[in-house]
């Protein structure tokens, strides 16, 4: 009798056992096939399985248009902070030609300076904080794009490498006299992987590649790195523009 068809009503016991043994046999088998057959074709197509380490911190670094685009902001910033110092200038002669002008402290004509001081003043450590937000808003900009792009070459990298994961390590020189380093060091997510699992210098490569730029040769590095282990997690560090101008003191 098939072993999908219900026994007739009339058969005996022992026939009725034979045929749900034969079924769940039968049942356990396919699923086992089918589970063999999706691990071979997994295997087949070679799903990613390797991992790999890099210093986001120094492809930032090192990232071909990072540096450029912070030199001109700096440059932008250093233009603003030159006319901020004149006008910081001309307020703090104002005051001090104010305390040498004879005018008795109380006065109407004393207060009228004084106000006129204090108002320009005010105007000026709000013009240099809207200048302040607009120059952290560009660098963060900058940091922006430049870790995007560092993402999207590293997933294509990976991909063309059947790599699963790649972390971030941040290399540095730990000196135990500096307890700020020490405590960085220790507060990194990977505590050790093999050197040959560091694709630092060949995702700096290409990110050139990728916007069509060569690689300055002192610092090119076309070392191949074999991959062949599994490590764990990520971290990342920025670098910021700011402009900071010093009060100038109203009496």
């Amino acid at each position: 009798m098939p072993y999908w068809r219900i026994p007739p009503i009339g058969d005996t016991i022992h026939s009725g056992e034979q045929t749900v043994k034969q079924t769940c046999w039968i049942t356990l088998f396919v699923a086992l096939m089918t589970v063999g057959g999706f691990v071979s074709q997994a295997t087949a197509q070679g799903l990613p399985n390797l991992v790999a380490v890099v210093d986001v911190a120094q492809l930032i670094k090192e990232h071909p248009e990072f540096l450029t685009k912070q030199e001109a902001l700096q440059k932008l910033v250093q233009v603003e902070e030159a006319k901020f110092r004149a006008r910081q200038k001309q307020i703090t002669d104002k005051d001090k030609a104010l305390q040498n002008s004879g005018f008795k402290p109380g006065t109407a004509e004393h207060q009228k300076q004084v106000d006129e001081i204090a108002n320009e003043y005010a105007d000026f450590e709000k013009d240099v904080k809207t200048m302040q937000r607009k120059f952290a808003l560009e660098n963060s900009k900058i940091m922006y794009e430049t870790y995007q792009h560092i993402k999207k070459v590293i997933g294509n990298f990976a991909k063309q490498r059947r790599i699963a994961q790649v972390t971030d390590y941040r290399i540095f020189e730990v000196n135990p006299a500096e307890p700020q380093l020490v405590a960085e060091d220790m507060d990194q997510n990977l505590v050790w992987f093999d050197e040959q699992l560091n694709i630092t210098e060949l995702v700096i490569n290409a990110l050139y590649a990728d916007l069509g730029k060569q690689r300055p040769a002192k610092t090119a590095a076309n070392t191949a790195v074999p991959l062949t282990t599994t490590q764990p997690q990520p971290q990342a560090t920025p670098a910021p523009v700011s402009s900071q101008i010093p009060p100038a003191p109203i009496r």
